[in-house]
């Protein structure tokens, strides 16, 4: 899977909002459709593609909320975890390069895997 440089992985977070552009995978493993995040570590599965693409697309929401509810250290110390790092001269800005070719990819099926870039936001509850 190669990754061009609109592959670049960005979290942007305002007060109250937050919005990420994420590289994801679907592919099959087993009897399974898996759709992961690698960098975001968020996943989802399902019987059909459309069932992961729900399970990921809640879970991504999950992550999301949970993000938000952090004091701003703590998301910062989470994404900095995660390998995000800061944008220079924008400090509420985190991006990551998605690199990962024999890493957690590695266990989907031959043939099944597929690249999207998933843009998505979320407003703090």
């Amino acid at each position: 899977m190669q990754v061009d440089a609109n592959s670049i992985e960005t979290i942007r977070i305002k007060s109250d909002s937050i919005s990420v552009k994420l590289v994801i995978a679907t592919g099959k493993e087993g009897d399974f459709y898996v759709v992961i995040s690698p960098s975001a570590n968020v996943s989802g599965y399902g019987k059909t593609k459309k069932e992961a693409a729900e399970s990921f697309n809640e879970n991504v929401q999950t992550f999301l909320a949970d993000l938000m509810r952090l004091s701003k250290d703590e998301r910062e110390r989470e994404l900095l975890n995660l390998g995000f790092h800061k944008e220079r001269f924008k400090n509420k800005n985190f991006s990551k390069v998605y690199v990962d070719e024999n890493g957690v990819l590695n266990h989907f099926d031959e043939g099944t895997v597929e690249k999207k870039i998933l843009e998505t936001s979320s407003v703090a509850a």
